[in-house]
């Protein structure tokens, strides 16, 4: 089937227009190089939401709406944690796309850069692993975001987790494989993406897949650990040159301290050919966790610095005021393992041997218990998070896949209809004029008989040649006009005839299109629906176990404290 080549329609009221679909626009909130964004409020349940609209006077408008759509088709009904929610999307009737999403609450990672400069290595980690953990999710649904970047990473204030992070703005993401029916290309006439963190096969217009967003994920990583990305210039075609050309400045030239395996990380995913990258944002998960563990495991220095004072004074009055380690935030597992292990060494240091024996005061057993169970429990609701994940992306991406090349399908006839409609019109105005034709020399013909008739009946005689001569001529003149036009007429009612057979198959078909989308619609509305839901409440009973886990730990740390100052 051929590209797809409508163009967007006259422009409309959208206040009115998202008020008919049940929004009340409050604001406008934003407003960026392809949409503008505007707070609103939902009129059936009261909820308050983002809605963002493709920019109508913008180069390539179509493929900017088009892009939203593909946003939406992966977003949709994905609850995840490090994933703005999406509720509701479409086409608006001018053509311009338009998503209704999660109001989050805070400010993005480049704000807080703005403000405070490069991270300690441990914080910078911990918000790398959030992000990767959202980008697989969509790699898994088969889609590249192509646009990371400090702004599209939202820190959310009114989280239950510290520095809890959200990945935003879907609205360049990519489908991996091509497809003749893609609702639009892959980057257009214009580079998408932001120079600071483009890699460089998409400066070279290469088709974009999952290592392109670890290329930006490793500038950012270095943005956050640096206090600046990995290059800086006055023009946008400069930056792209040095992406291009340069190596990465070392990071350990400009921070000192850095753990080596961290700064490694950040240049293999900056890596300027693909296959040079980690295979895949799993790979850099794993690298991230144990980096995680590392940080954590350090963050107190504890094990050394109260075995050197075992060691010293050996006394265990000493001992017992040893400084406790700091209790750290909410929602860092490695950050709370390492506690308890930091808790249980001073305990062995206080009560020698295994927790379990006599010496070691029963409450405190208890604790230790307590927490170890937690823990436990904490990982398995872990894993079955993560599976339950992997399923729900593993069908969604069955069902994006096949809603794309539907809505694909369903635009390309949409825009087939109203070309064949378009070429209706010209052969109907033409049909007209040639009835009124056929009409006028019909009246003329009647008069030129009457004229004939009101000859009379008489003797052949009185009537002169003269007379009979021109009306016969102007008799025939008009039928050789009338036989024409009937001919003309004839053809272009065959043309209409095929033009309507063709607008009729063009409407059934773009009604079967529309049909079947209805029914994968349905059909999401209940299995996609119910695996996604069953990853939710995974991954809440994966949040409840941790937050069991803080607070076993917290018991046992109260537990440790009141037995060594009684």
């Amino acid at each position: 089937m051929r590209a797809v080549t409508a163009h967007l329609r006259p422009r409309l009221n959208v206040p009115a227009e998202l008020l008919r679909l049940g929004y009340v626009l409050l604001q406008r909130i934003g407003e960026g190089a392809s949409a503008e964004v505007w707070d609103a409020r939902h009129q059936l349940s009261g909820q308050v939401v983002a809605i963002k609209v493709s920019r109508f006077d913008v180069p390539e408008a179509r493929l900017i709406s088009a892009r939203m759509q593909t946003a939406w088709n992966v977003g949709r009904g994905l609850r995840h944690p490090h994933l703005v929610l999406t509720f509701d999307g479409g086409l608006l009737p001018d053509g311009r796309a338009f998503i209704a999403m999660e109001r989050l609450v805070g400010h993005d990672l480049q704000q807080e850069l703005d403000l405070n400069g490069a991270m300690p290595a441990a914080r910078a980690v911990h918000l790398v692993e959030q992000l990767c953990m959202a980008l697989q999710v969509l790699h898994r649904r088969g889609a590249v975001h192509r646009d990371v970047k400090p702004e599209n990473i939202f820190l959310c204030a009114s989280s239950h987790k510290v520095d809890h992070i959200k990945l935003i703005d879907l609205g360049v993401v990519s489908l991996e494989r091509d497809d003749p029916l893609r609702a639009h290309e892959d980057t257009g006439r214009y580079i998408m993406g932001t120079p600071l963190y483009l890699a460089p096969e998409l400066a070279m217009g290469a088709r974009p897949d999952a290592r392109t967003d670890l290329y930006a994920v490793g500038a950012v990583l270095y943005h956050l650990l640096a206090g600046r990305p990995p290059f800086i210039g006055e023009e946008p075609t400069e930056v792209i040159r040095m992406h291009l050309d340069l190596p990465i400045p070392s990071l350990n030239d400009l921070v000192a301290g850095l753990p080596p395996s961290l700064c490694d990380l950040a240049l293999y995913c900056l890596e300027k050919a693909p296959e040079d990258r980690p295979p895949d944002v799993g790979a850099v998960l794993v690298i991230l966790s144990e980096l995680a563990d590392e940080l954590a495991a350090g963050v107190d220095g504890l094990a050394a610095g109260v075995d050197g004072l075992a060691a010293c004074v050996g006394s265990t009055s000493s001992i017992r005021e040893a400084n406790v380690p700091a209790i750290p935030g909410g929602g860092t597992f490695p950050e709370w393992k390492h506690f308890q292990s930091a808790l249980m060494r001073n305990m062995a240091l206080v009560w020698p041997g295994p927790p379990m024996q006599t010496s070691t005061p029963t409450p405190l057993v208890d604790a230790v218990d307590w927490a170890s169970d937690a823990r436990l429990t904490y990982e398995d609701a872990a894993a079955t998070a993560a599976r339950r994940r992997e399923t729900a992306d593993a069908m969604a991406r069955t069902r994006i896949a096949l809603q794309t090349r539907l809505d694909a399908q369903a635009s390309q006839l949409r825009a087939a209809v109203v070309e064949a409609l378009e070429n209706c019109q010209p052969s109907s105005r033409a049909l007209v004029r040639h009835v009124e034709l056929r009409a006028a020399l019909d009246e003329r013909l009647r008069s030129t008989i009457l004229e004939f008739s009101a000859l009379g009946e008489r003797p052949l005689g009185h009537i002169a040649a003269a007379t009979t001569a021109p009306l016969y001529a102007e008799l025939r003149g008009l039928l050789a006009q009338r036989n024409e036009v009937e001919q003309q007429l004839s053809s272009e009612r065959v043309v209409e005839r095929e033009r309507a057979e063709h607008l009729a198959l063009l409407s059934a078909e773009a009604f079967e299109v529309d049909q079947a989308g209805h029914e994968l619609r349905l059909r999401e509305c209940d299995e996609e629906r119910r695996v996604e839901l069953l990853a939710t409440v995974a991954a809440d009973a994966n949040l409840t176990a941790l937050r069991a886990y803080e607070n076993a730990c917290l018991q046992l740390y109260c537990e440790y404290v009141r037995q060594t100052s009684g």
